[in-house]
């Protein structure tokens, strides 16, 4: 049990240390990458990566075993990623060159919208007695935040109709990149967020 212990301290640092380190090394590559194509590549790969680090560290937090719930690791990726298929369907074109060239912040990157999804699912999971909407809504919170906050290094958090924060400080981007999956399994652990399952430590039935 000492030994378990350990290993599971050892995990959480190592996870919480690979999301800083994740989010540092795609940045700081996207300076020395030229070409339009690979620098889009990167920097949505990057995206997903810290995403599915994310969630993975919140698997971990709750101690579940991470090849039983495969599959939402995979969600999360592809969703932190695919946030930015968003600045092609605003520039109403599959070109990159058109898609990097927006004169407008693309709908997917206001943070109102995973709020306004989180509250949705939650309230239907309550209603309708549906781990599996509750399992979304906060797998969704973690790849929308994760990839907003990075984003919000440039431009600041997008809270539409309301406006947009300041830009984020990088120190405080890559701390909060690493507090997040804390933030979230902290709130994670109010049953009255979250009702309907209360089996071990865990609220949440990730299947």
């Amino acid at each position: 049990m000492i030994a378990y212990n350990k290993w599971h301290v050892i995990l959480k640092i190592a996870l919480t240390s690979l999301i800083g380190i994740c989010s540092f090394l795609g940045d700081m590559c996207l300076k020395y990458v030229e070409n339009t194509m690979a620098r889009a590549i990167l920097d949505n790969l990057t995206h997903a990566i810290v995403g599915g680090l994310v969630w993975i560290l919140i698997l971990v937090l709750f101690k579940k075993s991470l090849a039983q719930h495969l599959c939402s690791i995979i969600f999360s990726f592809i969703l932190s990623s695919f946030i930015d298929i968003d600045h092609f369907l605003t520039a109403r074109s599959w070109k990159l060159s058109d898609a990097i060239t927006l004169n407008k912040r693309p709908f997917l990157h206001c943070t109102t919208i995973p709020i306004l999804l989180w509250v949705i699912l939650i309230l239907n999971s309550i209603i309708f007695n549906c781990p599996k909407l509750n399992e979304s809504a906060w797998i969704i919170s973690a790849s929308f935040l994760s990839h907003h906050i990075r984003d919000g290094t440039r431009r600041g958090l997008w809270f539409c109709p309301f406006g947009s924060t300041q830009p984020i400080p990088y120190y405080i981007y890559i701390s909060i990149s690493m507090a997040l999956p804390y933030i979230l399994y902290w709130l994670m652990q109010f049953s009255i967020l979250i009702p309907n399952i209360r089996e071990s430590k865990m609220t949440i039935n990730v299947v």
